[in-house]
């Protein structure tokens, strides 16, 4: 205590000027009940106000926590917010002149709110001699890059590209999942896949329903996995269909389930964020409760407009004690954080809240001016009205006791612009927003603002049909860039389909377990319409009856689209060299239909034990590779009509799982480009059906 007590006094010598020293302290070992002081704070526009504090008491809550000063607020201010409000959080409160905490939080849900716990300093003062890791470089080891406006980087995009190509040119050879020529290693998934098969009492299996008549239903599929030390899965499961994009929600749930904050007994962490109308806020608390979050939607935001140069920082800015302060971890068009007041500044340290915000201790957020509109009084809660203003800083510390930030320096952030075009409005509108680089909450904030934007452009729900392609700038990948596209239907919310891949993604990004990966850009173009553009297979008819192997076959698909005439496409088929005599069946199916057991070799599945098998690069091209649900796609598959095919059928997926796993990267690939053929369309495909030929030597 003494050393410590030493700390804090050679921290009060290093400043001389009024303005940016800390004022004088008063400790809870020198606090007596009925002691009187005040508090400052904002309750509107700029003009700091105070009202009074008396001392009730210190409660100590034993070894290894934090003590709190027990207080009761009194005076005219109090009266006119009826107590003390959400927003006072981080008001330094004075006795005798000298500096003894914050207001933190109230006593209980159910108390009126003129009695309420104060911080002591002497904690808060603990925040400023943590370690801050991600001072110079952030988790992601991003080295802090200048931004590029939207208009600069739609007029220089090739450019632009061009030097992070160059950039990333050095990583080619380590990112490639299985360098050409060398034999792959085997990963969790696919030796799975293999266990289950194998360890399967074929003998005692009941009789299996015709697939076509019994689709497994994916939240079914999705608890059968959930204990990964399973293997009693039936065979036929392997070959049942489920819809991928269902899938991927699933197991995006399940990853939010299994990274839920362990802080979560407590009440959820108030966020306040704007640009989210009602619908885009409810699928933003759906996503943000597994982080001990609650979102509430607050004013507009005052700053400039993104995407003008340099008009969202503001240069040399000052705070002081008393002043609002904003902590913010998504800033723009759509920004996401909370407001509170400054307790203490030391030369460009501040001090503030009282208490934490999301409790993940060493943090990389935006630290922002915040402009206090008014208050609004409850019978036990209250709240200022506060937007958030320009970034004036780095929040770099968020613990129980308090935040700590640090003027005029800033975080490493991810700038995601979205542009929607709406078809039924006949407009198109963009959104920019930054993320401070965050790995626990990046692909929430980022899916979350493409839904909201998608919301904003058609001001409507988002039942209907949405393209989207979206581009992920990282070093992860030998390109320099990631990018998808796919087509998505569902009468009544497609805008969560549309950003389940740009989650996962991200996912995948941000929980990369060989390093931290760079991630310079978001980009996301998106298409909608409130039309069903669907259309069923009808009908799949080879132009020839017999084929030989390597031989190519024109198979003419009928389509349904909904409510309009059918349609005929053709698709080129190659009958693979090795493929034996007699009746071949193929499936015939729309892109997002999948096999289970193809999910299960895939890098999908995302489990503890399955993670450190495939890198990240390999998960990324999973997701790369996969069909799009605007796709017909033509492959393989077995006729099983009796226990006699089904024990050949597992026996021959065996064996090809174990060929397949002995082969290069190019292998691979040529095999399953060889294996399956593909046609794209403006609809989304709804079924699949099967077809056949027969081929003779």
């Amino acid at each position: 205590m003494i050393k410590y007590l030493v700390t804090i006094c050679l921290m009060l010598l290093l400043y001389t000027n009024s303005a940016l020293a800390m004022p004088p302290i008063m400790t809870t070992s020198e606090l007596k009940p009925g002691m009187q002081g005040y508090a400052e704070t904002v309750v509107q526009g700029a003009q700091q106000v105070s009202f009074n504090v008396e001392i009730i008491g210190v409660v100590n809550n034993g070894k290894g926590s934090s003590k709190q000063i027990l207080a009761r607020a009194y005076g005219p201010i109090i009266e006119e917010t009826n107590g003390v409000i959400h927003g006072m959080s981080g008001s330094p409160v004075y006795v005798d002149g000298k500096l003894i905490g914050a207001v933190a939080r109230a006593v209980g849900q159910d108390v009126l709110p003129y009695k309420f716990y104060i911080t002591p300093i002497e904690e808060m003062l603990k925040i400023w001699t943590l370690p801050d890791p991600l001072a110079v470089i952030n988790k992601s080891n991003i080295e802090k890059v200048k931004i590029p406006s939207l208009e600069e980087y739609e007029k220089n995009q090739d450019n632009y590209d061009e030097n992070i190509d160059k950039e990333v040119e050095k990583y080619k050879s380590k990112h490639l999942a299985t360098p050409e020529g060398q034999e792959a290693v085997k990963g969790k998934a696919q030796k799975r896949l293999e266990e289950i098969l194998s360890g399967l009492n074929i003998e005692t299996q009941e009789d299996k329903t015709d697939v076509d008549a019994d689709i497994v239903q994916t939240d079914k599929i999705i608890k059968d996995l959930e204990d990964n030390s399973k293997t009693d899965v039936n065979a036929d499961k392997l070959e049942e269909h489920i819809s991928l994009t269902d899938f991927i929600l699933k197991s995006l749930e399940k990853q939010n389930k299994a990274q839920a904050s362990s802080f979560n007994n407590t009440s959820m962490m108030p966020i306040y964020v704007s640009g989210f109308n009602d619908n885009a806020l409810n699928f933003l608390a759906n996503n943000l409760k597994y982080k001990n979050m609650t979102p509430y939607n607050t004013g507009e935001f005052i700053s400039a407009p993104m995407g003008n140069k340099d008009s969202d920082i503001k240069q040399n800015a000052t705070l002081k004690a008393g002043d609002p302060v904003g902590v913010v971890m998504a800033y723009g068009d759509f920004s996401a954080g909370g407001t509170g007041t400054v307790t203490a500044v030391e030369g460009n340290k501040i001090l503030g809240f009282g208490h934490a915000m999301t409790y993940k201790g060493n943090v990389n957020y935006f630290m922002t001016e915040a402009d206090i509109i008014g208050s609004a009084g409850g019978i036990l809660n209250g709240v200022k009205v506060s937007s958030f203003g320009k970034i004036i800083g780095r929040v770099n510390q968020d613990r129980f006791s308090g935040v700590g930030g640090i003027l005029n320096e800033y975080p490493s952030s991810i700038p995601v612009r979205v542009k929607v075009k709406d078809r039924n409005l006949g407009k198109e509108e963009t959104f920019v927003s930054k993320i401070a680089y965050d790995e626990d909450i990046l692909p929430t904030l980022a899916s979350s603002i493409v839904y909201a934007s998608m919301d904003r452009t058609a001001d409507r729900a988002s039942y209907g049909t949405s393209k989207i392609k979206f581009t992920i700038m990282t070093d992860e990948v030998p390109e320099g860039k990631f990018e998808r596209e796919n087509m998505f239907y569902d009468p009544k919310d497609v805008g969560q389909f549309t950003v389940g891949e740009l989650t996962q993604a991200l996912y995948f990004l941000c929980t990369n377990m060989d390093k931290p990966s760079n991630i310079l850009d978001v980009k996301v173009d998106v298409d909608f319409t409130s039309s069903r553009k669907t259309a069923s297979i009808v009908s799949a008819i080879p132009d020839k009856e017999e084929a030989k192997p390597g031989e190519l076959v024109n198979f003419n698909v009928t389509l349904k689209p909904y409510r309009r005439e059918n349609v005929t496409v053709t698709i080129p088929y190659t009958i693979p060299k090795t493929q034996k005599e007699g009746q071949m069946f193929l499936e015939v199916k729309g892109g997002g239909f999948v096999q289970l057991g193809q999910v299960l070799q895939s890098g999908l599945v995302v489990t503890p034990q399955d993670i450190a098998q495939l890198s990240t690069v390999d998960r990324l091209n999973e997701i790369k590779n996969l069909n799009k649900n605007n796709e017909i796609v033509i492959s393989p598959t077995i006729d099983v009509e009796s226990e006699k095919d089904q024990d050949k059928a597992i026996k021959e997926a065996i064996k090809l799982s174990e060929e397949i796993g002995k082969m290069s990267k190019k292998e691979r690939e040529e095999f399953n480009k060889n294996r399956e053929s593909k046609i794209s369309t403006d609809y989304v495909i709804d079924n699949f059906i099967q077809t056949s030929i027969n081929i003779k030597k």
